[in-house]
């Protein structure tokens, strides 16, 4: 720590591999904050789509559907 506080330590950059990751990983997660932000089914469908765990148009559908559901109590926009 210096006199004006932390500095950055420097690091390599990250392999492709996990710099692909951690940019599926950062979308999906910005996504899904629009989505809790504002709602709406389609944002909700967006970030699922994005999550690299997903990402296939109809099994993120149908994960919508039951989040949106299951949830709907809780979601004023549903």
């Amino acid at each position: 720590m210096g006199p004006k506080g932390p500095s950055p330590l420097p690091v390599a950059p990250l392999d492709p591999l996990y710099a692909g990751l951690v940019a599926n990983v950062t979308a999906y997660e910005d996504l899904a904050l629009q989505a809790a932000l504002h709602g709406g089914r389609d944002r909700v469908l967006r970030a699922l789509l994005a999550h690299p765990l997903i990402g296939q148009y109809a099994y993120a559908e149908t994960l919508t559907d039951q989040l949106v559901a299951h949830n709907r109590e809780h979601l004023a926009w549903a």
